[in-house]
């Protein structure tokens, strides 16, 4: 029996909803085609669990019972960003109707599914696969970040498994028994020239494959100056600044016209970045960043960039 692992959607309201739902109508067609009947969601459906948008909710739900209607049989493992309560509530919970919701470690013949923890307790110990949604050390969140085992499980608590799936990192990869599923589209910059899909588990030959999906828009910085052969279209463009922002502002102008989805001005970093605590990061957005590095070189008379930054900071935790 064949089986579909997918996940780390984040979906939110606008443009990116409208993303996820035609990559659901992609792997709908590709498992009516393939003759596959179960699909496992790995976690993190949603983005904020605290601020989930109708615009965003409806749609997806709708979409996911037009698939049951197919034939697909649906797993639903809570991924951190899905849960917003210390007992696991989950807005997941209501896609029950759908198929099975995994709120807690469940076993189903050779299967164990774990949601988002991190406590090691939690592990099963019984189960030739696993299919979860947690950090796991020597393994890299995007381009920026990798795990250690100081913020995340250490990889020899799941010897025990032929196989372990797992969601919570958006880069596609794997190394002995673990295998990141990855996100299926770019969600920001930190994820540019990545490959993404999802994969296909066969679990008679307890054997695997990842198959790309090209249909998705790509996140791509480009010079200010670097942009008469560039092809704009479906994707995310990020400028680097180093000219007047007088010209950026024409050449966004003229970006978009030509059919970028978005153009965000980008400051290079001076330093690379120091390995963070995955656990505590939300949602590494280089939007975000850039805003903050901009804010923190504002040279302007009575500017306290201090303080604004404080602003900015109270504004996203909003």
């Amino acid at each position: 029996m064949k089986y579909l692992l997918t996940g780390d959607f984040h979906v939110k309201k606008g443009i990116f909803t409208n993303i996820i739902l035609d990559y659901l109508d992609y792997i709908r067609q590709y498992s009516l085609d393939n003759d596959i009947k179960n699909i496992i969601i790995m976690g993190d459906i949603f983005d904020k669990s605290s601020n989930i948008k109708n615009e965003a909710f409806v749609p997806l739900f709708m979409k996911f019972y037009d698939m049951k209607m197919d034939g697909i049989k649906f797993y639903f493992i809570l991924g951190n960003h899905d849960i917003y309560s210390v007992n696991n509530d989950s807005i997941v919970e209501t896609f029950k109707p759908l198929g099975f919701v995994i709120k807690q470690t469940t076993y189903e013949d050779k299967f164990s599914f774990m949601p988002y923890t991190r406590n090691e307790e939690d592990i099963p110990e019984t189960g030739d696969i696993l299919f979860t949604h947690i950090p796991i050390a020597d393994f890299s969140f995007d381009n920026a970040y990798h795990a250690t085992e100081k913020h995340a499980f250490r990889k020899e608590l799941f010897s025990q498994f032929n196989i372990v799936f797992t969601g919570h990192f958006h880069r596609h990869q794997h190394d002995k028994n673990i295998v990141y599923t990855g996100s299926p589209v770019q969600l920001n910059f930190g994820e540019e020239g990545q490959k993404k899909g999802f994969v296909i588990f066969d679990s008679v030959l307890e054997d695997w494959e990842f198959v790309e999906y090209k249909n998705s828009p790509k996140f791509v910085r480009i010079n200010l100056n670097d942009f008469q052969d560039f092809n704009p279209i479906n994707k995310f463009v990020g400028v680097k600044i180093d000219a007047k922002i007088e010209n950026f502002i024409k050449l966004k102008r003229i970006l978009l016209d030509k059919g970028a989805i978005d153009v965000v001005p980008f400051f290079e970093r001076k330093e690379d970045i120091e390995v963070g605590q995955i656990d505590n990061l939300k949602e590494f957005s280089s939007i975000k960043d850039t805003i903050r590095e901009y804010i923190s070189k504002v040279e302007e008379e009575n500017i306290d960039n201090k303080k604004l930054l404080k602003i900015f900071e109270k504004v996203l935790e909003a």
